[in-house]
C-alpha cells in the first residue's frame, strides 16, 4: 500500500507550480506589449552608472551605438564652469557631448531631450533633402540640349 503523505506532497507541489505559472503570466501580461522593456532597463542602468555622486561628468552620447555603449565618460569636473570648459574641449568629437549632474532623473531627461532635438532636426532636413532630390531628378530626366556648330 502507498504512503498517503506522498499524495499531500504532490498536491502542494502542484499548487506551487500553478501559482508560479500564474505569476509568470501576470508579469508577461504587464510588460508583454512593451517590447523595449529590457532595452529601457539597460539604458536606465547605463545612465545610473554614468551619474556622479557629486560634481559633473562629461559624457559622449552616440545614439547610433547599441544599448550599453551609447554613453562614454570623457572627463570629470568639480564645478559647473569647469564642466562647460571641458565640454568645449571635447566638442570636436563626432558624438554629442553632454554634462551629467548628480541627478539620474535629470540625466535621463537630458538624454530624452537630446534624442527629441535630433529627431526634430532630422525631420526638418527631410523635406529639404526630398525637394533637392526631386530637383536633381528633374534635371537628370530632362533631355540633353544639343547645339549645332
Amino acid at each position: 500500500m502507498k504512503e498517503p503523505h506522498n499524495h499531500r506532497k504532490v498536491g502542494y507541489s502542484m499548487i506551487v507550480i500553478s501559482v508560479s505559472l500564474v505569476a509568470m503570466g501576470l508579469i508577461v501580461w504587464a510588460i508583454g506589449d512593451n517590447y523595449h522593456y529590457s532595452s529601457d532597463l539597460m539604458s536606465g542602468q547605463e545612465v545610473d552608472a554614468m551619474t556622479p555622486k557629486n560634481g559633473y561628468n562629461i559624457i559622449s552620447f552616440d545614439d547610433s551605438q547599441p544599448v550599453g555603449a551609447k554613453l562614454k565618460m570623457l572627463d570629470y569636473a568639480e564645478t559647473n564652469a569647469t564642466a562647460f570648459k571641458l565640454k568645449e574641449q571635447h566638442a570636436n568629437s563626432a558624438s554629442t557631448i553632454l554634462i551629467f549632474g548628480s541627478s539620474a532623473d535629470d540625466n535621463k531627461k537630458l538624454i530624452a531631450d537630446t534624442k527629441l532635438a535630433a529627431a526634430q532636426i532630422a525631420q526638418e532636413k527631410l523635406p529639404a533633402a526630398s525637394a533637392a532630390g526631386k530637383a536633381n531628378q528633374a534635371t537628370q530626366s530632362a533631355p540633353p540640349t544639343t547645339t549645332a556648330i
